[in-house]
């Protein structure tokens, strides 16, 4: 029997904690990915995408997604790439959040509700320490 062990609005984030719970020896499947991909709107009223694993390993796989929330994997991930976690670059605080100016998020709900999903190209970050502001493009 399979037990969800989280859901995801986006698939491909499905995808990665799906292939770190098998890299971890945890059989694990995705469900719903192609209701996101396909019709969005959809895959909310489905309740996102699914990651299940077999009820004997929800344990485990739970204490996977903690870290993987909690960051914990990501700093693994960078210790061994020798990357820099996102971070202030006036302070270095890690403890920032993403905001979006009100006028672009206003474009973006009605985007969503006339055409589709339209993510931003560029994102303003703001210092939970500091209080800095900082923009970046992503590519």
């Amino acid at each position: 029997m399979l037990a969800t062990v989280a859901k995801f609005l986006d698939p491909w984030e499905a995808y990665i904690v799906r292939a770190r719970l098998e890299a971890d020896g945890i059989p694990a499947s995705v469900a719903f990915a192609q209701h996101a991909i396909v019709n969005w709107p959809m895959s909310l009223a489905l309740g996102g995408t699914l990651v299940q694993v077999p009820a004997e390993f929800l344990g485990p796989a739970r204490k996977i997604l903690a870290d993987y929330e909690a960051g914990i994997l990501e700093g693994e991930l960078n210790e061994v790439t020798g990357l820099q976690r996102e971070h202030c670059p006036r302070c270095g605080s890690t403890n920032f959040k993403r905001t979006m100016q009100l006028r672009k998020r206003v474009y973006a709900i009605l985007v969503v509700l006339l055409v589709a999903a339209f993510p931003a190209k560029r994102s303003t970050f703001i210092c939970q320490n500091c209080g800095h502001r900082w923009e970046w493009g992503g590519g």
